[in-house]
């Protein structure tokens, strides 16, 4: 896929859920524009959560992030709620722009929400593959070094 071309001129950091405590509010990502990207891909990050229900789902939605839809077959497993099952894991879903034809919307974002109120530490980064040009003209901007 990448041929000569490093994987970070390829892959673009287009979207994060900061490290914070996650509970029964969903918290999401930076919108993504997928009309420059092939595919995204949604990693979520568990820290040491509370025994409760954890969701990590991929949503379309409008350029502000409103009007979100979860995309069919674009959720992870519910976890279970569990005193440490949970604790490290890591959540991955994999979009590609056709799982967005059914929507017509070109922008997504990724929630991550636990069943209960206490939740747990937790982050999450997206990466998104290009049509083509370079990652860093697609990176967010808070995005402070690229060291290749």
């Amino acid at each position: 896929m990448f041929g000569n071309q490093k994987m970070c001129e390829g892959l673009a950091l287009v979207g994060t859920v900061d490290p914070a405590t996650v509970a029964n509010t969903e918290v999401f990502t930076d919108v993504v524009d997928m009309g420059s990207l092939q595919q995204a891909i949604g990693v979520a990050m568990l820290g040491n959560m509370a025994a409760e229900t954890i969701d990590f789902k991929a949503y379309s939605c409008d350029s502000d992030g409103n009007n979100a839809a979860a995309i069919t077959g674009k959720a992870a497993t519910q976890l279970a709620a569990h005193a440490s099952n949970n604790d490290g894991k890591q959540l991955i879903i994999n979009l590609r722009d056709t799982d967005l034809l059914a929507s017509g919307k070109q922008h997504v974002k990724f929630g991550i929400v636990t069943g209960g109120a206490t939740g747990g530490p937790a982050a999450v980064v997206v990466l998104g593959a290009l049509r083509q040009g370079t990652a860093a003209d697609f990176d967010l901007a808070s995005v402070a070094q690229i060291v290749a």
